[in-house]
């Protein structure tokens, strides 16, 4: 899954770049890596997305690290997501990362997304909704480096079923009984995180092979 598709589920929240000349130190960017590589590493349903942008339309961002050895560009994607090397000479450098964009016109934020748009069917609640539980502690672990964003709040998933699904829906197989839940408009379900269901962990079950997932808040 590309990284376009990753930014296209991911829920952000921002933080604006207040220092001179649209910089902010190496050393912020550094700690967001490295807890963005523990996370992936113990979390692999999930992606954590760092992604900086401008705030008014320019077709000429440019990024770079202001190392004492020279200047070292920064690739920026197409959807603002970028990384940088992690090098202890830069951190200790007190290195600034610094873009062409005058003061107050980036923004930096981070995202959340499923690290796999498939479901395997059938399938169990509980393992199903598992990224949507570990959500919870991985925004938890990046508000440590961005105090100040928004509250990411997921609440379930979305399924999208393919064109060519004939009423399309998901089925939880509950103690309390069957529970179906229809396609809207857009042949998507929306299965909530539901207490009582993790509980029980009934088994899902799909009317056709779904064609992706999505994580949903609000």
């Amino acid at each position: 899954m590309n990284v376009k598709t990753l930014l296209g589920l991911a829920a952000a929240a921002a933080l604006p770049l207040h220092a001179e000349n649209a910089r902010l130190p190496y050393a912020a960017i550094y700690h967001m890596e490295r807890i963005q590589g523990e996370l992936a590493h113990t979390y692999t349903n999930l992606v954590v997305i760092l992604r900086i942008t401008p705030t008014v339309k320019t077709n000429s961002l440019q990024v770079y690290i202001d190392a004492k050895s020279g200047r070292i560009p920064v690739t920026v994607g197409p959807d603002g997501d970028f990384n940088v090397p992690l090098r202890d000479d830069l951190l200790a450098d007190e290195t600034w990362i610094v873009t062409n964009q005058p003061k107050g016109t980036m923004k930096l934020d981070w995202g959340l997304a499923l690290a796999v748009d498939r479901v395997a069917s059938p399938t169990r609640y509980g393992r199903l909704m598992k990224p949507v539980r570990d959500c919870e502690y991985v925004e938890a672990r990046m508000r440590e480096v961005l105090p100040t964003t928004a509250k990411i709040n997921i609440t379930g998933l979305k399924i999208t079923f393919p064109s060519t699904a004939a009423s399309p829906s998901v089925t939880i197989h509950s103690r309390t009984g069957l529970q179906k839940l229809g396609a809207g408009p857009q042949r998507d379900v929306i299965i909530p995180l539901n207490a009582a269901w993790l509980d029980e962990d009934p088994e899902i079950s799909f009317s056709a092979p779904p064609e992706k997932q999505e994580l949903i808040g609000d």
